[in-house]
């Protein structure tokens, strides 16, 4: 009798795209359905909530470790996760896929019950006000005919 071929473990897959959320008068965020699968898929559950760049960002499967792992130089480290822990903490997700955002880092980034963007991108969840994502948007379509190009002689065409 032949032995059964082995499956293949499916590689889990991080949602791609843009999603509109709201964030409550609370302060509570629902995550969409595809964030939440995918976060109580991973071994790992710890989420760190921060701002970055003047972004509210979630860090989800080790990637806030990964952040800090890079930054060699000690003092660097101390003041980067100073900074960025004094502005956020951990986050968990509630039983109804809600995200609680600390109240002073939605005082500081005016993200208090009011609509955001939302975009997953290499394990951190980045929190955009309207404001911030239409002007992301604009400036990455600065520079569409030229990363066009590129993508051209890199022979990507889609």
């Amino acid at each position: 009798m032949d032995e059964p071929i082995p499956v293949a473990k499916i590689r889990l897959q991080a949602p791609k795209g843009h999603q509109t959320c709201k964030i409550d008068a609370a302060g509570r965020l629902k995550l969409p359905a595809k964030y939440q699968e995918y976060l109580k898929d991973l071994a790992d559950k710890y989420l760190f909530l921060t701002v970055h760049k003047g972004m509210a960002r979630i860090f989800t499967n080790g990637s806030w470790e990964r952040t800090v792992a890079k930054i060699e130089d000690k003092a660097l480290r101390k003041r980067f996760t100073f900074r960025a822990e004094a502005r956020g903490g951990d986050v968990e997700l509630d039983p109804q896929g809600r995200v609680t955002l600390p109240q002073g880092l939605r005082k500081d980034l005016n993200l208090e019950d009011t609509t955001v963007q939302l975009r997953f991108y290499e394990d951190v969840i980045t929190i955009y006000s309207q404001e911030q994502y239409d002007a992301e948007f604009g400036n990455v379509n600065n520079f569409e005919a030229a990363d066009a190009e590129r993508l051209d002689s890199l022979e990507i065409d889609f």
